[in-house]
């Protein structure tokens, strides 16, 4: 019969047990030797004058700890077994005092929890227990206490861990230049934050904290938050009270997050994406190659696209570097030599800093190579090739996505744009009625809280988000001024008084010219998409139509002609004559009809000859099937003109309806108001007659001549 077994000696070799793989697993494990920890210590005790227990900031540490580990295939090994050096960087100074306390916890070789210890007591067996140095602030190297415990781990073959915070390292020289692996220990997430709340209380809450909120918790917020005493519930619920306070405040400083922003369309579903992933492989859960390495942001002046890149480092919870060509060659009077170490600096900031975001404004400031000429030639093909050295680079920009921002695409050299550069371009476009409504509410915070904004929309249609920003500053000051609060007739005051205003009688006219292109579109069964009457003198206005096919036939361009003339057609029939807000129209109609004629073999011939040199003939016949489009657009206006004198009065007063609204106006019945000319009869306007009823026509892009998508008629 055996004796009572006897009892294990502290700090004796554990027993061997299977190595964790995947990232709860060895999170586990973490915890699992942090409480084994703890449960060997209270041998010590009696020599601990004010001992503490582990808090839960040193749990979340092992956490993020476990989670960087487990990408590193075979360290958690080499850490038990071996001798490895091993650098790990935590996210801000708060944590380095946790992670060390949790490394030595489960790797070192001395009793870490906190606490007055007597001198008189005993000491561990530590074999080859790792040594743990934290970096120290402000630290040039010198000889210090944390060298000998560098020079210890090399002399008795023991793991060495440095923790640091940030580039400036403040480690030992010996202990940087033997590093074998660094590990970037990113933010906790929401199931990282559930680990250090089972660890400490013994359960899971019911409500879990959402990615944003978990990835800004720190050392401090766990300590006040997480408490056996409040339960898993009340622990998250004060966990997440005091963290969504805090992000509120710095939202307010330091500007708003992607999801917070509206009118980028597909751009700002592209950049949450890119914004997960860069967060991510902040937290060494993907590699780079699975992320997004840059965008190219083309729009107008104004329209965000700084703004987008700033919230798409708010959003990932990283640094945004911003450079442009202008900055780089200002750092020595243009200087090629200056100008390229100052780009090559810019690039090498960014890999340090990494991950993060970096910004290039004006893209297209570079040039485009294919059109360099002059004395100026040789230098300004330098800088495109630095860009696109700094763009590759021999480390690569691994954790930098680059963001480019330009207003002329196509004044960019293809080289910056290839696969692996900028290879995704998203234009971003003016601000729908919906945006404006929500960018102005941002803008404005509690002022005017109950007021409607549609209506103040609907009159900064074609205004940028800069613009909103404007004009609430300046309603604001209005306000303030005459002493008194807000009102909403100061920031109407402050649209309206951005841009020349047009005559009621301009006015009509451009509606009944919006009108008639939405009108014939509907006849001929164009999916209308917006028809909007901009608010500057200057803007015109547009109606905007889906083309559903690529390929188009000689009846498909007939009808897409009408429709382009309908406007100049709809002036005649309801004002009594046109104007010179046709001319953008007729110089799309003409163009359309001389390829027709020349290019596509859909006209009088099939043989190609260049439109600029069209035979005398062919431009008769040319003029003579923009009059029969022109007839067919006049002839359907007048089938149709308790519709186009409906529509045009809503617009006038509207300033911008949509494809609902317009389909409710179009819908009412058909009936002549007046005689209007006759459609010639003939092969040439076959395709007009088939149409005068609502359907859904085969057409082609009148921007884009012959190809698919979307086109738009503007005055």
């Amino acid at each position: 019969m055996k004796g009572p077994a006897k009892p294990r000696e502290l700090g004796a070799k554990r027993r061997s047990r299977a190595i964790p793989r995947s990232g709860p697993d060895v999170v586990r494990h973490m915890l699992q030797r942090l409480q084994e920890q703890s449960a060997a210590e209270p041998g010590f005790l009696e020599f601990c004058e004010e001992p503490e227990r582990f808090g839960p900031e040193v749990a979340g540490a092992a956490v993020l700890f476990g989670f960087a580990l487990a990408s590193r295939e075979g360290l958690l090994q080499r850490l038990e077994n071996a001798a490895p050096v091993v650098i790990v960087e935590v996210p801000h100074a708060e944590w380095i005092e946790p992670m060390r306390m949790a490394l030595e916890a489960c790797f070192g070789s001395a009793p870490t929890r906190p606490g007055i210890w007597r001198k008189d007591r005993p000491k561990l067996r530590e074999g080859r227990r790792a040594i743990v140095v934290e970096a120290v602030a402000g630290r040039i190297h010198p000889v210090s206490k944390s060298d000998g415990g560098t020079a210890k781990a090399f002399r008795e073959h023991r793991p060495l861990i440095g923790v640091l915070a940030g580039p400036h390292t403040g480690l030992p020289v010996d202990l940087l230049e033997a590093c074998e692996e660094r590990i970037v220990v990113g933010g906790l997430d929401p199931e990282g934050v559930e680990f250090v709340v089972d660890h400490v209380v013994g359960g899971i809450a019911r409500r879990r904290l959402t990615a944003g909120v978990a990835a800004a918790v720190g050392p401090r917020d766990l300590r006040a938050a997480i408490h056996r005493a409040r339960g898993a519930e009340g622990s998250i619920d004060r966990l997440a009270a005091m963290v969504e306070r805090r992000l509120e405040r710095c939202r307010a400083a330091d500007g708003l997050r992607l999801q917070d922003l509206t009118g980028y369309g597909p751009a700002a579903d592209w950049g949450l994406a890119a914004a997960a992933d860069l967060s991510a492989y902040s937290r060494n859960r993907i590699s780079w190659s699975a992320c997004e390495p840059g965008v190219l942001l083309a729009g107008k002046p104004g329209t965000g696209k700084t703004s987008f890149a700033r919230a798409l480092a708010c959003q990932a919870g990283v640094p945004l570097l911003a450079g442009s060509l202008a900055q780089w060659q200002s750092a020595g009077e243009a200087h090629l030599g200056t100008t390229l170490a100052a780009m090559r600096g810019f690039f090498e900031t960014a890999r340090k800093a990494s991950p993060c975001v970096a910004l290039i404004d004006e893209l297209d400031s570079f040039g485009d190579r294919r059109h360099f000429s002059g004395h100026n030639r040789a230098y300004s093909v330098q800088v495109v090739n630095g860009l696109l050295e700094c763009l590759d680079g021999a480390g690569g920009h691994a954790g930098v996505l680059l963001v480019g921002t330009t207003n002329h695409p196509d004044r960019i050299d293809p080289a910056i744009l290839r696969s692996g550069r900028f290879d995704r371009c998203f234009t971003i476009p003016l601000p729908t009625i919906s945006d404006l409504s929500a960018i102005l509410r941002q803008h404005l915070g509690t002022d005017l809280a109950d007021a409607d904004l549609t209506d103040v929309a609907r009159r900064a249609l074609g205004g940028t988000g800069a613009d909103c920003a404007a004009w609430v500053r300046r309603a604001r000051g209005r306000a303030r001024r005459a002493d008194r609060m807000l009102a909403l007739g100061d920031l109407l005051f402050e649209i309206d008084a951005s841009a020349p205003s047009r005559g009621e009688a301009e006015d009509a006219r451009l509606a009944t010219h919006e009108s008639g292109h939405a009108v014939v579109a509907h006849a001929l069964g164009f999916e209308l998409q917006a028809i909007v009457l901009h608010r500057s003198a200057e803007g015109g206005g547009s109606t905007s139509f889906r083309l559903p096919d690529r390929y188009a036939t000689r009846a498909n361009l007939l009808d897409l002609l009408a429709v382009y003339l309908a406007g100049r057609a709809a002036e005649v029939l309801v004002h009594g004559a046109a104007s010179t807000g046709a001319a953008a129209d007729l110089s799309d109609a003409t163009a359309i009809c001389r390829h027709m004629h020349c290019s596509w073999g859909l006209g009088s011939r099939i043989a190609v000859s260049p439109p600029a040199s069209m035979p005398a003939k062919v431009a008769a016949l040319v003029e003579r099937d923009l009059r029969r489009a022109s007839d067919a657009a006049t002839c359907i206006l007048v089938e149709r003109r308790r519709c186009l004198d409906a529509l045009a009065s809503t617009l006038t007063l509207r300033r911008s309806l949509d494809s609902a609204e317009m389909e409710a106006i179009l819908q009412q019945p058909v009936g002549s108001v007046g005689a209007g000319p006759a459609v010639p009869d003939d092969e040439s306007t076959v395709g007009l007659s088939r149409r005068l009823k609502p359907g859904r026509g085969k057409v082609v892009s009148a921007r884009r001549h012959a190809d698919g998508g979307a086109s738009t008629c503007r005055s």
